[in-house]
């Protein structure tokens, strides 16, 4: 028994090697259609990046994505079981080595995790919140955030601005927020200034009130109307798009 898991451990890896590298084809039960698996399986590959990194795809065009889904497939040995996180490990594949056509691409990998995190952010699982209400009493009230949440730092709008349209001219810092909807469970997109990527941060270290974040913004600007102001707009903005949910109870 011992000896046919053995086997069939050694001809499943043969067949995986063949099926990415189209080298050493591994002798079957049904040898004249051996060579097709590599073709379906490369198709699978193909479609999945394809409808992951539609984005990606039409800035690198064509071509060149072609190239880089071909390297991809023949030397990277997949890790994960589950279909949908195949493009996670294209991301990482190529934030670990230069693509294979030699250009820089900076905007291209940014894309890459841009796109990936949308997926990525969706299809997490539900995480625990605490019991809290959405009616504002005082400046104490402890502030909950939403965990389903993740925060990128660009160096080109991508969010803003269509990819052909993106010049070197618009090369910068960008800080973009990816969250899922409480309500609705859809992704959103929101670009944020510093300030509050410091505030959204820090609501997720530890419990804040609001009149702990009056503080945080009192080092940018000594005006405190102007602080409460700009806080005041922040909390309508992230409540409503329940980036922040509401007050622990």
């Amino acid at each position: 028994m011992q000896q046919a898991v053995s086997d069939t451990f050694a001809l499943q890896s043969s067949l995986g090697l063949f099926c990415r590298t189209g080298i050493r084809e591994p002798v079957t039960s049904i040898q004249e259609h051996t060579f097709q698996y590599r073709r379906l399986v490369f198709n699978v590959v193909k479609d999945m990046l394809k409808a992951a990194f539609p984005l990606s795809r039409k800035l690198a065009g064509k071509k060149k994505w072609q190239t880089a889904v071909v390297y991809f497939f023949e030397h990277h040995k997949c890790q994960t079981p589950q279909v949908w996180r195949l493009p996670g490990e294209f991301l990482e594949f190529y934030r670990q080595q230069e693509f294979p056509f030699g250009e820089d691409c900076l905007m291209l990998r940014e894309l890459l995790q841009y796109e990936w995190l949308e997926t990525e952010v969706f299809m997490m699982e539900d995480l625990p919140v605490p019991e809290f209400r959405t009616a504002y009493r005082d400046e104490n009230d402890i502030y909950v955030p939403n965990p389903e949440i993740r925060i990128l730092v660009l160096h080109y709008p991508l969010h803003t601005k269509s990819i052909k349209q993106i010049s070197a001219a618009d090369k910068g810092q960008y800080f973009v927020s990816l969250h899922r909807n409480f309500e609705t469970k859809q992704v959103g997109f929101n670009e944020l200034s510093y300030p509050f990527v410091e505030l959204l941060l820090a609501m997720h270290e530890q419990e804040l009130t609001k009149a702990d974040l009056l503080r945080m913004l009192m080092r940018y600007e000594p005006d405190i109307n102007v602080v409460r102001s700009t806080l005041d707009e922040f909390e309508r903005f992230a409540v409503a798009a329940t980036i922040v949910l509401g007050y622990k109870k």
